[in-house]
């Protein structure tokens, strides 16, 4: 007795057809549903590396933006500090020459050096001051016994904030901001 085994070799045909045609309908439903052209590495290898290295870079000059908004708000701030400062001294000029007057006794003399000495303290505590830990004016060193402001010195001297403005970091182009001097005003004597 023989046995006889019949395919559709149309239907198995259409079946394979159809199962690569739907798996063609996903991976097209994949890339418009995500809006990417490549969603795995087999779909375009290098074209993904390519992407992967401009959103790297993307990110990095994301993060160069927030730099130089720091910077931006550093400035800000150390301006705002600067007319308060210009004030207290526009004051402390005032009341020198009030004190001054030949017509002032003692009594007024001794107020104006009272209140002359609270701008002095004023402005000595606005020199201490930081913007997130990073001094807003120079502060003065002594490695040889002077007190002078060191700008372009080595790390420790340097009175200046570098911010840099490339995604390659410190191998790229950077600003420099320098922390504004603050000296002290003698009293009235």
């Amino acid at each position: 007795m023989a046995l006889t085994i019949n395919t559709n070799s149309a239907a198995s045909s259409a079946s394979y057809y159809l199962s690569k045609n739907n798996a063609a309908l996903q991976k097209s439903l994949t890339r418009l549903s995500s809006g990417t052209r490549i969603n795995k590495p087999s779909d375009d290898a290098g074209g993904l590396a390519v992407s992967m290295k401009l959103n790297a870079s993307i990110n990095r000059l994301k993060g160069v933006n927030n730099n130089i908004q720091n910077a931006v708000s550093f400035l800000e701030v150390q301006d705002g500090v600067l007319e308060g400062a210009a004030s207290i001294l526009t004051r402390m000029g005032e009341l020198k020459a009030l004190s001054q007057d030949v017509l002032k006794n003692s009594s007024d003399i001794a107020n104006y050096n009272a209140e002359f000495k609270n701008l002095q303290v004023q402005l000595f505590q606005i020199s201490e001051e930081t913007f997130n830990g990073v001094s807003l004016f120079a502060t003065t060193t002594a490695p040889t016994g002077a007190t002078s402001t060191i700008f372009g010195g080595t790390q420790l001297q340097d009175n200046t904030v570098s911010i840099f403005t490339t995604e390659r970091g410190g191998g790229g182009s950077s600003v420099s901001i320098g922390n504004n001097d603050m000296f002290k005003s003698s009293w009235l004597g």
